[in-house]
């Protein structure tokens, strides 16, 4: 039987023990928004900008990074550099030259990403790719 004396010492352990559990199930949620630093990515996309996206196989893409999920990047209005056989480089857009005809739109494994930036208006690159669209036109 539990003495009288005791009955104290066991309601203060409980509401410890209470306050303790109900601590942690209060803060699981904030522990959600520290492991991706409290950051969503598409805070940092610029959508009036063109993205450059540096892939792991040493591939450049440049164009317009519209989805970012856990898997897959969506990249379109793609471009990227061709390299000749002199060393020099030309920019391309997706799907004018490749034989098997792709549309102008990557989805790209996030895996595969190294990292993206938002580029500048004045670019080199972006003055080519406005200078191509212009003739275009």
């Amino acid at each position: 039987m539990i003495h009288s004396k005791h009955i104290p010492i066991i309601t203060a352990i409980s509401v410890a023990v209470l306050t303790v559990a109900v601590g942690v199930i209060s803060i699981l949620p904030l522990t959600n928004s520290l492991k991706h630093d409290g950051y969503d990515k598409k805070d940092f996309i610029d959508p009036d900008s063109y993205q450059a996206m540096f892939l792991t196989n040493d591939q450049i893409y440049f164009g317009h990074l519209k989805n970012i999920s856990s898997d897959y990047v969506i990249l379109s209005d793609v471009y990227y550099v061709k390299v000749n056989e002199s060393g020099a480089g030309q920019l391309v857009k997706l799907g004018t030259i490749e034989p098997h005809g792709p549309k102008d739109k990557m989805i790209i494994n996030q895996d595969h990403v190294l990292f993206w930036e938002n580029l500048n208006s004045d670019s080199q690159v972006i003055k080519t790719i406005e200078n191509m669209k212009s003739q275009e036109n």
